[in-house]
């Protein structure tokens, strides 16, 4: 039998859903309920019975709202949609237009049947012979919105607001209500309960402006998009720890380039420093890009690479 994984209270309308490798989050009150992110197929069944054991209806879900387009955090959408017919689902432009991509839909149904075994088996949910292919988001159950926007959910106000430097067309989440952030991959990615792989595909100047500005709301409660959630004092020294680390192995990468190290020699030795714990769930390739990445925008950074 497949392991259910109790959701957690977190804040009165704020519940984590989810397991240890992936977290999505349910915002309910007064008969009405949003989940923000949305996970990998794996996560769906487990995230539909979460909500009935709470006693959530489905059709008292009117959002799902998606962070960003990478692959263990859109996945889920198709079916949590199915499961969820009233729902619609929360996207920027930009999000929309990278998953109507057949190339990134295929590459994206690659890298989450790869996930969603490996999620399956650490934590002892329905495992599948074949993950279905992901469809495009349907047009017709799509709500697009921008930072800046924000959502009601009962009496709890949804404020979205960027998620720059890791993904294009990210949002993060500021529920000024319960004092709650839910920022996904913009606050880093912990491994075995400590500041982890960098994430900063897109820019490391933009990442880190934008962390700034998620600790200056200074949260009581801090949603990760993985390894669970912080509170109080944790949370926020969590955000401080975690720009420091990413200054930390930003400058690491700068020296040993300047030390006559390749790009491509700074990206095995960043594999070899963080692929392990928490980040094994993904294809070894997939990070091994990832790590290009981090070494590509650390030395534009710098100035060191056009």
């Amino acid at each position: 039998m497949p392991q259910f994984i109790p959701p957690e209270r977190i804040a009165p309308c704020l519940w984590r859903l989810g397991g240890h490798h992936l977290c999505l989050y349910l915002i309910w009150d007064q008969g009405e309920a949003a989940l923000f992110e949305v996970g990998m197929s794996v996560t769906t069944p487990l995230v539909l019975a979460q909500l009935e054991s709470l006693g959530v209806a489905a059709g008292e879900v009117a959002w799902v709202m998606l962070s960003h387009a990478h692959s263990d955090h859109s996945a889920g959408a198709g079916g949590l949609l199915a499961g969820l017919p009233r729902a619609r689902l929360v996207l920027t432009a930009t999000s929309r237009d990278l998953l109507r991509r057949p190339t990134t839909l295929e590459r994206f149904g690659r890298d989450d049947a790869f996930s969603s075994s490996a999620v399956a088996r650490r934590e002892g949910l329905a495992e599948q012979e074949a993950w279905p292919p992901l469809p495009p988001p349907p047009p017709e159950r799509l709500h697009l919105a921008e930072p800046g926007q924000g959502l009601q959910v009962g009496g709890e106000a949804v404020e979205f607001m960027p998620s720059a430097g890791h993904a294009p067309g990210g949002l993060t989440a500021w529920l000024p209500g319960s004092g709650a952030l839910l920022a996904s991959d913009s606050a880093g990615f912990r491994q075995a309960g400590r500041c982890g792989f960098p994430l900063y595909f897109v820019s490391y100047p933009r990442y880190q402006a934008n962390l700034a500005a998620l600790a200056a709301l200074r949260p009581q409660v801090l949603g990760l998009g993985h390894q669970g959630s912080l509170a109080g004092a944790r949370a926020r020294d969590y955000l401080a720890d975690t720009a420091a680390h990413l200054e930390d192995y930003h400058r690491r990468v700068v020296r040993r380039f300047q030390k006559g190290h390749s790009p491509a020699q700074i990206g095995a030795w960043l594999f070899e420093t963080f692929y392990r714990d928490e980040l094994s769930i993904y294809g070894p390739d997939n990070i091994a890009y990832c790590c290009d990445l981090l070494v590509k925008r650390s030395l534009q950074h710098a100035g060191l690479l056009a």
